[in-house]
């Protein structure tokens, strides 16, 4: 029973702090609102994109470091050409913010991968009947007849060591989710594009400190 336990509490360990797998982002299954309408351009925010997304790992990551990633889309109406840098986000109706570079935010919420390396020193102890055989009679007994075999009370403890398989497992999946965060990031990020006229654009932003922000509303800088 005890040893049952035990190995109970090593899974729960295991799978409680395990690397997760990430989701990546399909920009036309976005649920966006509605557009809102500006004097040259139209646009519909959508905020909580991990939660969207399911990738919940990484949304309890952005609450812990107060960040959020917002898919965007912007229908430029004007005769020229609008760059994203000129446009003015704000939480609410007059509290202005700013997007944060995709790098800054990838750097706090991505996966410590090379942490996973430190399950390798694990192991765990099993117990086993130190059976074995009279060399005369042939009879079962449970006294060694190896005393340099790790054996206590009757039994030989063997370990197994469990930390290495467990950690490259683990390295694995947390690098091919960074990586896929990566290229999201990388292919999705809005900053410094130019939408034409008549054009329309999606993609995604992130901002620091917006957790309290009903609504975000985008004008263009006069």
């Amino acid at each position: 029973m005890q040893n049952r336990i035990i190995f109970l509490l090593i899974a729960i360990l295991i799978i409680s702090s395990c690397a997760r797998p990430y989701r990546k982002i399909n920009m036309t299954s976005i649920p966006f609102k509605e557009n809102r309408v500006e004097n040259k351009i139209s646009y519909s925010v959508r905020q909580g994109l991990m939660y969207n997304t399911r990738n919940f790992f990484y949304a309890k990551k952005e609450q812990k470091k107060d960040l959020s990633l917002m898919a965007i889309k912007i229908i430029n109406k004007s005769e020229l050409p609008i760059n994203i840098n000129d446009l003015q986000f704000s939480c609410g109706a007059s509290v202005p913010i700013a997007p944060i570079r995709k790098e800054d935010y990838y750097n706090a919420i991505k996966q410590k991968a090379g942490l996973y390396w430190l399950y390798s020193v694990g192991f765990m102890v099993y117990p086993k009947p130190a059976v074995t055989k009279d060399p005369v009679t042939g009879v079962q007994t449970n006294q060694p007849n190896n005393p340099k075999k790790f054996i206590k009370n009757g039994k030989q403890y063997i370990p197994l060591p469990f930390g290495l398989p467990v950690a490259a497992a683990n390295y694995g999946i947390a690098y091919r989710a960074n990586k896929k965060l990566k290229n999201d990031l990388e292919y999705l990020d809005l900053a410094n594009k130019v939408i034409q006229p008549g054009d329309s654009i999606f993609g995604i932003l992130s901002f620091k400190g917006v957790a309290n922000c009903g609504d975000i509303f985008i004008t263009v800088k006069e």
